[in-house]
């Protein structure tokens, strides 16, 4: 079935507005973006991504790409950015490859890589979700116990994986600046698996933490790494020791101790508490 219902994303900080589907209306992050805008989801996620994009030279990962907002918003924020998108389940990586096809000045700068990220390399199950309404997933996983949780029923499916340390030698003299990770309960393997590269590169990443998924690797990531966490909330930035699930502010942004001015800088300018843990 030919896809449909393509509407303008705009926002205050990107060079440009780009163009996205809600998929015949099965997209629920398209849906909810067409109704309430790009910064009303997840925030202040998206705001923080576009004003770091914005000031930071060299590559963006989005890990766990879905259908591909974050990495088109990383796109549109700098006109020299290359986006580089992973996403593992065929399905949604042909809706991901299809949004970016709408936005062909954009393109050329977006990468799209079909494997999954994890502690290791190999071939691995991961368990695509599905609902009774037909809805897009975005909560597949390579963690059973969290695909359980969400309560639908899913599909077993065989992923390849590799890992950020082994993918990161094919990247040559380029420097990755900022990070996305969103996958389902896997994070602390994507942490795992890309120690190396991390003490190498360093970025600014955004995390999601579920209130069951495995914190501990990423806790010992921050303090070995010289890392500091914060738990994005809508109006403030809630310093942590360690990572902690909060209702209101699942995501994280983990950023390496010398780049918490630039941190401070962008919470004034987005009128962003900070609040001590």
């Amino acid at each position: 079935m030919p896809l449909s219902d393509n509407f303008q994303i705009g926002h205050p900080g990107l060079t440009t507005a780009f163009s996205f589907s809600s998929s015949n209306e099965l997209d629920t992050v398209g849906i909810t973006v067409r109704t309430h805008g790009l910064a009303a989801y997840e925030p202040p996620v998206s705001d923080i991504l576009i004003e770091i994009v914005k000031s930071s030279a060299g590559l963006m990962f989005d890990i766990g790409a879905n259908t591909g907002l974050y990495t088109l918003a990383a796109a549109a924020a700098n006109p020299t950015a290359h986006v580089i998108a992973f996403e593992p389940l065929e399905p949604v990586r042909n809706l991901l490859q299809h949004n970016i096809g709408l936005n062909p000045s954009l393109a050329h700068r977006i990468t799209v890589e079909p494997v999954g990220l994890s502690s290791e390399a190999g071939s691995f199950s991961f368990y695509e979700t599905i609902n009774d309404r037909g809805y897009i997933s975005t909560s597949s996983s390579f963690e059973p116990q969290h695909v359980k949780m969400v309560g639908d029923a899913y599909v077993e499916r065989v992923i390849r994986t590799v890992t950020l340390d082994s993918f990161a030698q094919s990247l040559g003299e380029q420097r990755v600046s900022f990070m996305k990770i969103d996958v389902e309960g896997h994070e602390h393997a994507v942490v795992t698996g890309g120690r190396r590269f991390l003490a190498e590169h360093r970025p600014i990443f955004t995390i999601e933490l579920l209130g069951a998924a495995e914190s501990r690797p990423i806790d010992e990531f921050l303090l070995d790494a010289n890392y500091v966490a914060f738990a994005m909330a809508h109006d403030a930035l809630r310093q942590r020791e360690r990572m902690m699930f909060f209702p209101d502010a699942w995501n994280h942004l983990l950023v390496p101790a010398e780049k918490l001015p630039q941190i401070f800088r962008l919470c004034h300018k987005l009128s962003l508490r900070i609040e001590p843990g």
